[in-house]
């Protein structure tokens, strides 16, 4: 009864009781090394250098609240997610990881609040079990959910084989024969390995481990995996390239000559295996097995993805004449619950994650990114007048996709909000007028929206100096 009655204490400003229901009546946001003087924050000791780089830009989440560009939630700092990450509160009792999650509601997505939501209601009973051990208890429920979400999905991509050309059928329905295993959870034999994929979802997993000096080797062992000979299988190993792999994974006492690409690769997953023993990371040690299987074509279960899916899927339209045909493969397939836009997605990811994994990725999406108004890969400078300031989630979403498209979903009141607080910093001192002001020129030229800065309703406050 006493722990019921202590979560009850907590459960409130999540705004969830244990019937299940919400209460938005109160919230609480954390406080950084800043004060409270009406509408803006401002630092106790403020810094009079402007603003110039992007780490100092990105860092201003940290010094003060600001809201992300698109979305218009409050921005998470870098830091504050990496203190609580070497802290333990991600590996540490449900218990005390929903207390501190209640410090953050207000900045989480609706996926990751729902998420924590389902955690604070299974904390009354099983209040000091892990992360890990709630996505366990949860797993049945939300995987029996989420196939039921995709079986019409999928069944929509089915009705389109007809309509494919000759010299593709084939390899769609190979593609949705694979799929449909992997959504049941059935065992088969892959076709091939794919290093991109192995490195890309090893690096999401990198982000979590606590050990920096491990996360580095297994990030170091990662790369060679994604280089062009081991795809071209005609191209014949380089004695400089079989040395670099031995050197890497500190493999002596083995015949050079007698290696295969198939060898290399092996040497280099066995190697981020046993890493992964060392740290007893079970979701590491899944994936190398995965891996080795597939290497060796033995019969492997692989969890459904929806970035291996459409990564292959794009594989299999590449050259197809049909252009209307693809548009209309690619409109079904974002109808695919993801883990960011469904709880039942992101649970069943996590079904083998380490509890520092879960925890880090229920704020990962909220974290503070700088984004290029002016796409980069399309010429954007990086320069101050070219940022802004968005969560991962959005900037992620967003990639270089036209902003006059992407910002139809949003409210303008988000970028007014956000423009509001940029100009506050902007005549405190800490960003330059001019800078700021290409700020508000480059997002008009590229989304359209014109947002006025004198009509903000900036209120300065005179910071004192040290």
């Amino acid at each position: 009864m006493r722990i019921a009655s202590v979560l009850n204490n907590f459960i409130k400003p999540l705004g969830v009781n244990k019937n299940n229901q919400y209460d938005y009546s109160v919230y609480r946001y954390p406080v950084n090394n800043f004060h409270n003087t009406g509408d803006i924050f401002v630092k106790s000791q403020p810094s009079f250098t402007a603003i110039n780089s992007a780490s100092a830009f990105r860092n201003l989440a940290y010094q003060r609240k600001i809201h992300c560009i698109y979305c218009g939630r409050p921005l998470l700092s870098d830091k504050i997610v990496n203190r609580l990450k070497s802290s333990g509160i991600f590996s540490g009792s449900i218990k005390k990881f929903v207390q501190e999650m209640f410090n953050y509601i207000e900045y989480l997505h609706p996926t990751e609040k729902e998420f924590v939501k389902r955690v604070a209601i299974l904390a009354f009973d099983k209040p000091d079990i892990r992360l890990s051990e709630a996505i366990k208890i949860m797993y049945p429920k939300a995987n029996k959910e989420l196939l039921e979400e995709q079986k019409p999905i999928f069944k929509e991509l089915s009705a389109l084989a007809s309509e494919m050309p000759h010299g593709y059928k084939t390899k769609f329905k190979e593609l949705l024969r694979v799929s449909r295993l992997r959504l049941e959870e059935k065992v088969y034999i892959p076709s091939e390995f794919s290093g991109k994929e192995f490195k890309y979802k090893m690096s999401r997993i990198g982000v979590t481990i606590k050990d920096e000096y491990m996360a580095r080797k297994i990030a170091q062992l990662t790369e060679p995996l994604t280089h062009p000979l081991f795809k071209k299988e005609k191209e014949p190993l380089t004695p400089k390239f079989i040395d670099k792999i031995l050197q890497i994974t500190e493999t002596r006492d083995v015949n050079k000559k007698s290696l295969t690409k198939k060898d290399l690769q092996l040497i280099i997953i066995n190697k981020i295996r046993q890493y992964g023993e060392i740290l007893n990371r079970k979701d590491i040690l899944y994936l190398c097995d995965i891996a080795i299987n597939t290497l060796e074509q033995r019969p492997v279960k692989i969890k459904f993805s929806n970035k291996a899916f459409k990564y292959d899927l794009n594989e299999t339209l590449t050259g197809m004449p049909n252009e209307q045909l693809r548009a209309k493969i690619n409109a079904i397939v974002d109808k695919l619950p993801t883990s960011r836009t469904s709880v039942n997605a992101f649970i069943t990811k996590h079904e083998l994650s380490a509890s520092d994994a879960i925890g880090y990725n229920v704020l990962r999406p909220s974290i503070v990114t700088i984004e290029h108004i002016h796409p980069k890969s399309l010429g954007g400078s990086n320069d101050l007048g070219n940022f802004a300031l968005a969560c991962a989630d959005d900037n992620n979403t967003r990639s270089n996709n036209s902003l006059v498209e992407f910002i139809k979903q949003f409210d303008i009141k988000n970028q007014k909000t956000y423009f509001k607080e940029i100009f506050e910093e902007a005549y405190s001192g800490n960003i330059p007028i001019k800078k700021a002001v290409e700020m508000v020129k480059t997002f008009f030229n590229e989304s359209g929206r014109n947002i006025e800065p004198s009509k903000l309703g900036v209120k300065v406050t005179k910071r004192r100096k040290k």
